[in-house]
């Protein structure tokens, strides 16, 4: 499975120029054509529409804007306009979103023939409704499942068993289509493994550069531990010595290529932004440890069966 590393434009580090990375996602939003000169990538570029930051901001976009804006990105890969339903949503409200969002698909394909534009499905608690909307792309080479996050990775707001119910999804998606499955923002190492094990083509995060900024690190397997001096307000587990360790040899046994000695690595993670990024960056291509958490274990666990068990579908009124 793929992990394609989320990125501003204008970001340093750059971790392409330090280690392997197959590809890149930037937003739509944030790029032109200059996007992949300021970049400095040659590799496979793909752009998000920016949809969701589009509609949180209470504004708009035509698939016929948004396809001139990919036109002039040059992008390998882009991700359809999607107009994503709430968990709160009715049935009807939500299949009219994701008819908007199929509409949106069949335009963008009309104005970019032979670009690879990969339509969007989001996570919806209905799974008759959800497999109905897979159904829809039949005929397209990849699809793409959106909405996930919430329900797996922060699972407020979202209905109780959240977690389980978006991962019953996601291998629904694995079972009934068969062209390439991405899972949009799931690159998070407590479930690469879960995604893996679904078979599950490629996954995106962003998380490598954000956390670094927090002064945390990545952990194989999952987690999150603060690593600087400075005073922690939220998420205040800090980095036990054990812990740095573990890092330090999964580093150094997967060719990490920025590490010299550990008491340099100590030094730096503690004072470096961007070298706590490029761990990070790291940390999410290649970790595929089984999850260090127990809520992810289970889920983990759960991955490995899915597939092979045909669960019943909730009807759709």
């Amino acid at each position: 499975m793929r992990v394609i590393l989320g990125t501003p434009v204008r970001t340093e580090p750059k971790p392409w120029l330090y280690f392997g990375v197959d590809a890149v996602m930037i937003n739509a939003l944030d790029a032109d054509g200059r996007a992949r000169e300021l970049l400095g990538f040659e590799g496979e570029l793909w752009v998000d529409s920016g949809g969701y930051q589009i509609l949180k901001r209470g504004l708009s976009i035509s698939p016929y804007t948004l396809a001139k804006r990919y036109r002039s990105i040059g992008c390998d890969v882009c991700l359809s306009l999607d107009i994503p339903p709430t968990p709160s949503d009715p049935p009807d409200v939500a299949d009219r979103k994701a008819e908007a969002s199929y509409r949106n698909w069949l335009v963008l394909k009309s104005e970019l023939p032979g670009a690879r534009i990969v339509p969007v499905v989001h996570v919806y608690p209905d799974e008759g409704l959800f497999l109905k909307w897979i159904k829809r792309y039949d005929g397209a080479e990849e699809l793409a499942v959106g909405g996930a996050v919430p329900y797996i990775l922060i699972s407020r707001g979202v209905p109780r068993g959240s977690r389980s119910v978006a991962l019953r999804l996601i291998a629904m998606a694995r079972r009934e289509f068969g062209g390439r499955l991405h899972a949009l923002g799931l690159g998070s190492p407590s479930i690469s493994a879960a995604l893996e094990a679904l078979r599950i083509d490629s996954t995106d995060s962003a998380t490598w550069r954000l956390k670094a900024a927090y002064g945390k690190v990545l952990l194989p397997g999952g987690g999150e531990r603060h690593v600087t001096d400075r005073q922690v307000n939220f998420g205040k587990k800090k980095a036990r010595d054990d812990e740095l360790v573990e890092l330090y040899r999964f580093l150094k046994s997967s060719g990490f290529p920025v590490l010299d000695g550990f008491e340099d690595y100590i030094a730096r993670l503690k004072a470096s932004f961007e070298y706590r990024a490029l761990v990070n960056a790291w940390i999410v291509l290649r970790s595929r440890e089984p999850p260090r958490s127990k809520i992810f274990q289970k889920l983990y666990q759960q991955s490995l069966s899915l597939l092979r068990v045909d669960t019943p579908l909730q009807k759709t009124q």
